[in-house]
Parts: C-alpha cells; structure tokens; sequence
C-alpha cells in the first residue's frame, strides 16, 4: 500500500564512496561520449553543433532511464508513488513568489559570473577543445563572431534543421540532471543537514569533468539549484530555473542566430 507521503530521510542515505561513484560514474561515461566518441565525428565531417547535439541526446536518454529506474525502485521500496519520490510536490502561490525571486538572483548570479569564468578560463589556458560548439566557450559572442569561429565545418545561420536537435538535447538535460542529482541523490544526503545540499552543488559541477573550462559559473549554478531544492523540498522549482536558464534563453539565442 502507497503512502501519501515521503519523506527525505526515509531514502537510503549514501556513504562517502556511494556518494563519490554516483557522481563519477556518469560523469566518465560523459567524458567517453564527449571527449572520445565527438572528436572522432566531428573529425569524419559531422558539425561541432549537429554533432554534440546527437551525442548528448544519446547519453542523456540513456542517463534519464537510470534515474527512472533508480527512481522507481526506491519509490517501491519506501512504499510511495513515483511521483512522491521524485519531490514533485506542489507550492502555494506565496511559495512560488518567494522561489521565483531566488531563481531570479540564481540565474542573474550565473549570468555575472560569465567575466570570471572567462578569466579563469585565460588564467589557467584551459579552454575548450575545437570540437566542442560555441554554446560552450562563453568568450564567443554569436551574433557578432563570423561563421568561421562558430561552426566551421557546418552553416548555421538559416539551418533550422538545428533546432529540433538541440532542444532534444537541451529537453533531455533538464530531465536527466534534475531527476537523477537532484530528485534521487539530493534526499540521499539530508543526513549531512546543510552540508549535504553544499555537497550535491559542488560535486554537480564536478560531475561536468568533460568542461570544466566553465567551471565558476558551474558552481554557481550548481550551488544554486542545489540549495533551492533543499529548500523547497520540490522538484518543479529547479525544472522552472533549469527551463529557463539552459532550454530557454540557449533555445532562444540559437532560432536568433540561424535566423539572422
């Protein structure tokens, strides 16, 4: 018989070396698909966009199905719903005024950071790989860079071809990373009180071994999410913050720029 509740620290709670493997086992299996299998398409004629695009709606598909299951698994064995496990659970309006507020300063935050992501990027000379596409190095500008910095290998004003497979990919981001780290892992670590939302923030960005180019800003919005989550207790603020500030505003920027 379900129950019509759940709570936090009714989940299995992680040791050190659970928590460490959650978080690095995906996160090499995305180093594999973005660091070995895209250069090797980008270097066979596929376009850095295109390309990254096709390889990340691979690995997060099959990253969104774990966290499903792990999901899934864990809702039956604590004797609730899959809904209920997942923390989407509904806010009053007073609530969503409060939560829109700090995801307003959460994103801002992220957006201010883009200067010092830029000089750490320039300080340490770690940039990205030139098989990775423009979305991903925040010194590129592109509505003002020529076509031959953003894509040199793939027109990508008036491909609209582009669209469909980036929101896709961009769609599936937001859903694997928001059930996997933060519905199934971030409940796992409430033994650590405050610590463990300060942990799931760090190692989130960590996770993101495959561009760690961006990691200031990274950590900023990993931090954020993180202890917005903890907070409200519900999945469907990070979904409205990650909406906006990955699916959105790249989605936007992206129909721009091809249709310039």
């Amino acid at each position: 018989m379900e129950s019509n509740t759940f709570r936090w620290e009714d989940a299995r709670q992680f040791n050190w070396w659970q928590l460490l493997l959650a978080t690095f086992i995906p996160s090499g299996i995305a180093f594999f698909l973005f660091h070995i299998v895209l250069p090797r398409l980008v270097a066979n004629g596929g376009g850095r966009l295109s390309s990254w695009a096709t390889v990340a709606s691979i690995g997060l598909f099959a990253f969104s199905l774990g966290g499903l299951f792990l999901l899934n698994k864990e809702a039956k064995e604590l004797g609730v719903s899959i809904w209920k496990r997942m923390s989407l659970r509904g806010l009053s309006l007073r609530q969503w005024g409060l939560y829109i507020v700090l995801l307003v300063v959460a994103l801002l935050l992220a957006f201010l950071i883009q200067p010092v992501t830029v000089g750490f990027m320039e300080a340490l000379d770690f940039f990205p790989p030139d098989y990775f596409p423009f979305i991903l190095d925040p010194r590129i500008d592109p509505l003002s860079a020529p076509e031959s910095v953003i894509s040199p290998n793939l027109a990508i004003r008036g491909n609209y071809s582009l669209i469909p497979l980036m929101l896709v990919a961009l769609a599936l981001n937001i859903l694997t990373e928001e059930l996997y780290f933060r519905a199934w892992m971030l409940p796992k670590m409430v033994k650590w009180g405050n610590l463990g939302w300060v942990l799931n923030g760090v190692l989130f960005a960590f996770y993101h071994s495959f561009q760690l180019w961006l990691l200031p800003t990274l950590l900023v919005a990993s931090l954020s999410f993180a202890f917005l989550f903890y907070r409200s207790r519900s999945l469907w603020v990070v979904f409205v913050g990650h909406l906006v500030g990955n699916f959105l505003l790249t989605a936007l920027g992206l129909v721009a720029l091809i249709a310039s």
